[in-house]
């Protein structure tokens, strides 16, 4: 007898049956017939697969009534609006994932379709049923694999399946439980066979994926589809979060009424990344990665600037054996080292327990209706998608026979590998797969391919069938099993993508379960308690990681803005009523653009020649240029890199306005043509988006420690960039240097103050004087040092410490000279032809800048002391400042 669930009906190709038309097409002389309205009930279907939007005989099924209504209604052009508008705000949102190319990882926007699909009550309830009969078995599998091992000894299971498993450690084995559980949370993927049966594909019970994006697609298509599932009488979803907040809340082994529950990402770059930050900043999680965290004792705390604070729950979605680097995968970093000396004295909840990957492997399907009787005396109520172990002769056999019929898997692991389908394999290929099973039968299943039901999409101007899974998620709590009234619907056009992970690139849908009655539409996430908050206003809980991403997400941010002003004020220039030559400022910002990385030095050489070739087509160019490390658009990049590792930090306001200049100045809104024009345009909308976001810095950020980073950041940034731009413009005098002064003063956003003070009659002492020295102008160098002062005496110092730290040092050793400084005597030309002390004190600004930065990461963002001296020259030492955060972490 060959292990596994029954074999389904042989699969029987797609056939598109063409609806036939309900009234004859009239013609007419005078004016065209009107188009048909839209309406589902006549949408094509696809032959032998079961269809979920309507019954076998055609009419609509009745929880569909509400979306075929408001189709008809909206008709083709209201719903592609909605599909716009999807569009949109998935793109404001930030919301994104990753798809294996085969050569890669790519990442794209969510992908959501217009409409969504609808599942009744009842019928979902039967689905319920079994999830959470599943949801048992499971649990009682981990708990004798983990423990007595009763399925092995008494031959239920093959032993193989544990000792060749390389998911299996031993350290695993009699971990303590939480709440009497490992799952806690546990994601099945099911579908429909052609006959309307659900079937179970996989199981997901280490941190399964999706709960984010099922989030997202609900709240996305409430926005756009407001009054709808009011109508409809779609189950929410918010009953099922907050009990998943009251059960890990519950899960703290102190039992303090907050306790601190943190969610373990494995960092930027995972396929979690958006996911993890948008379910951290729904739920009110602190998001952490591996580095954030430390065990003390037999605690895990996380690494605040304020020192060390104990974490009580541990959500991880970190795969098992990168959790501990002491004890499992010692080449891990998104761990912690420690964390099972944690788990194994009970003072720290994980969720879900660690080792419980093992029953997610693909080769434990075929057994589990054996292990539900064995353990629980009950017959498994779901069926699995028949699976074959080619670890067993008369099943390894029965593959290799059939093998155009089946999908080939890894056996232990579900993420590791792409599943093969040796139907498409070329003879060679194929060859080689028999080979690789014939040689480690162990590490193979085999899988049928199932008929999946259909569901209507608008695609391409009409409703087409595409096949649908889905994958959907249970808890389980001290004293029950609760299934979420929904799931992550993906849908494809082709069926056999549908065996591929979550975020292979198909389409999702919104999953509605309907209700035949009226369902609670005022139960929020955020229920009232009787928990009591301790009310705080200290913000020394940011981890150094995160201050790090804001700090440089201050720097990047102020680059861009100098940058950008620069180009637009030097582009102005290009398109007045002057020659290009004639102007006597263009030299000196041309060699300004150069020393800030736009242009090539070449250019500011030969400028100073009075020859500037090409400069009208370079200085459009150079905005939209993505070779050179220090041009605009890669600061913008970076911009938006260190906003995304801080996404659950920073307001959605914040996070939608960069987003807006990734894609102004570099993605899809990209012009055919660069000219001064083009340029110009986008460089005021630049500007315009980061004027935005310092707003949002100023009245939305509270006065904590995560505010002092970010201003930082910008302040060092300020300082380096304003002295970068004088050092280029006004230490060498020209003859007429009224069109100079002008020009750094609309370059710098200071040319209203400087008129409000002296009208029209432009001077290079007051230039100097506002630029340089001027303590109430917040673009002078002088005010930048006052504020990184002010922000350095509020940050939080050692216990005990009385002397200045080396940041502190620094930033009043740069200080002093500015608040010293003469302007008479900086306005002053020397001998040589230049601004010898403007010249001094603004290469001293620029050596120390670095410096400071250096010995600010050193205290507080990756806890070294800064290796550089403190004195010399700015060529001699690391800078570490200019580089971004990957740069400075090892």
């Amino acid at each position: 007898m060959i292990l596994g669930s029954s074999l389904l009906p042989t699969q029987i190709e797609p056939q598109v049956n063409v609806p036939i038309p309900t009234a004859a097409a009239q013609s007419s002389e005078s004016s065209p017939a009107p188009p048909p309205a839209l309406s589902l009930a006549n949408y094509a279907t696809m032959a032998e697969r079961y269809d979920e939007c309507r019954l076998p005989d055609g009419p609509l099924r009745p929880c569909w009534k509400s979306i075929a209504d408001e189709v008809s209604a909206l008709g083709a052009s209201g719903l592609n609006d909605r599909e716009s508008q999807i569009e949109q705000l998935i793109r404001e949102n930030g919301s994104t994932f990753q798809i294996d190319t085969g050569e890669g990882t790519q990442t794209r926007p969510w992908q959501l379709a217009t409409v969504p699909m609808a599942i009744a009550d009842d019928d979902w309830n039967r689905l319920a049923t079994g999830l959470a009969q599943r949801t048992r078995v499971l649990e009682a599998i981990l708990a004798d694999l983990l423990g007595p091992q009763r399925l092995i000894r008494e031959r239920v299971l093959p032993p193989e399946l544990l000792w060749d498993n390389p998911r299996f450690l031993r350290v695993y084995h009699n971990l303590s439980v939480s709440a009497g559980h490992r799952l806690h949370l546990v994601g099945f993927d099911v579908a429909r066979a052609s006959d309307g049966a659900w079937w179970v594909t996989g199981d997901r019970t280490r941190a399964p994926s999706g709960l984010g994006y099922l989030l997202e697609n609900r709240i996305v298509h409430g926005r756009v589809f407001p009054h709808l599932s009011r109508a409809a009488n779609v189950r929410r979803l918010a009953s099922f979060f907050g009990t998943m907040r009251r059960h890990f809340r519950s899960l703290a082994p102190r039992q303090n009424e907050n306790p601190r529950v943190a969610l373990l990402t494995p960092g930027h770059g995972s396929y979690r990344d958006f996911e993890d930050a948008y379910l951290a900043r729904y739920l009110g999680y602190t998001l952490v990665q591996g580095r954030d965290l430390a065990v003390r004792g037999e605690r895990l705390h996380l690494k605040t600037l304020g020192g060390l604070l104990p974490i009580e729950v541990l959500w991880r979605h970190v795969s098992d054996r990168k959790c501990d680097p002491l004890e499992l995968d010692g080449h891990s970093t998104e761990g912690v080292t420690g964390l099972l000396r944690c788990k194994r004295g009970g003072q720290l909840a994980v969720v879900n327990s660690i080792g419980t990957a093992i029953a997610e492997m693909p080769a434990l399907i075929p057994f589990l209706p054996a292990a539900a009787k064995l353990l629980l005396g009950e017959t498994l109520q779901l069926p699995s998608v028949a699976t074959y172990w080619c670890g067993a002769e008369k099943e390894r056999r029965y593959v290799l026979e059939h093998l155009d019929e089946l999908v080939l898997r890894d056996a232990f692991a579900v993420n590791d590998t792409r599943p093969v389908m040796p139907v498409r394999c070329t003879a060679e290929e194929k060859e080689a797969l028999v080979r690789r099973i014939k040689a480690q039968p162990n590490r193979f299943v085999g899988q049928h391919r199932l008929a999946h039901s259909v569901t209507p999409v608008w695609h391409g101007e009409r409703f087409e069938p595409w096949h649908v899974s889905l994958r959907t998620f249970v808890l389980q709590t001290k004293t029950s099993i609760e299934v979420l009234p929904g799931a992550l619907a993906r849908v494809s056009p082709k069926e056999d993508l549908l065996s591929n992970s979550p975020t292979q690139g198909q389409l999702t849908q919104d999953c509605w379960i309907v209700s035949d009655k009226p369902v609670d539409h005022d139960t929020t996430l955020l229920s009232n308690d009787e928990s009591t908050i301790v009310l705080r206003r200290s913000g020394a809980e940011l981890p150094s990681r995160v201050a790090e991403h804001l700090f440089w997400l201050g720097r990047y941010v102020e680059r861009c803005e100098s940058i950008a002003r620069l180009l637009r004020t030097t582009l102005a220039r290009l398109v007045g009523e002057d020659d290009l030559t004639d102007p006597p400022e263009m030299s000196r910002l041309i060699a300004a653009l150069a020393a800030v990385g736009q242009l090539e030095p070449d250019y500011a050489i030969e400028g100073l020649d009075g020859a500037m070739p090409q400069v009208d087509s370079m200085l459009p160019a150079s905005v939209f240029d993505t070779s050179n490390p220090r041009a605009l658009q890669i600061s913008v990049a970076s911009a938006l890199h260190n906003a995304t590792a801080v996404r659950d930090r920073i307001s959605l306001d914040a996070y939608r306005i960069f987003q807006s200049v990734h894609a102004d100045i570099s993605g899809s809104r990209r012009p055919s043509t660069i000219n001064v024009s083009r340029a110009m345009e986008r460089l005021n909308r630049l500007i315009t988006h980061l004027m935005a976001f310092s707003g949002l810095t100023a009245e939305s950020l509270t006065r904590t420690h995560g505010w002092r980073f970010v201003l930082l950041g910008r302040r060092l940034e300020r300082a380096d960039q304003t002295a970068e731009l004088l050092l280029a413009t006004m230490v060498r005098p020209i003859a007429d240097e009224v069109g100079l002064c002008e020009s750094i003063l609309d370059a710098t956003d200071s040319l209203m103050t400087y008129r409000s003070r002296y009208l029209s009659l432009v001077r290079p002492a007051p230039t100097i004087d506002l630029m340089v020295t001027d303590e109430t102008n917040p673009r002078s160098l002088r005010f930048q040092l006052n504020d990184i002062q002010q922000l350095l005496n509020d940050l939080p110092t050692e216990p005990g410490r009385v002397a200045l730290g080396a940041d502190e040092r620094l930033a009043r050793e740069l200080q002093h000279p500015l608040l010293i400084a003469d302007v008479a005597t900086l306005t002053e030309v020397s001998e040589s032809g230049n601004r010898a002390e403007l010249q001094r004190l603004l290469e001293l600004v620029q050596a120390r800048i670095p410096q400071l930065a250096n010995a600010i990461a050193g205290r507080y963002l990756i806890h070294t002391a800064p290796e550089q001296t403190l004195t010399g020259d700015r060529e001699q030492t690391l800078d570490e400042s200019l580089m971004p955060p990957e740069a400075t972490q090892g």
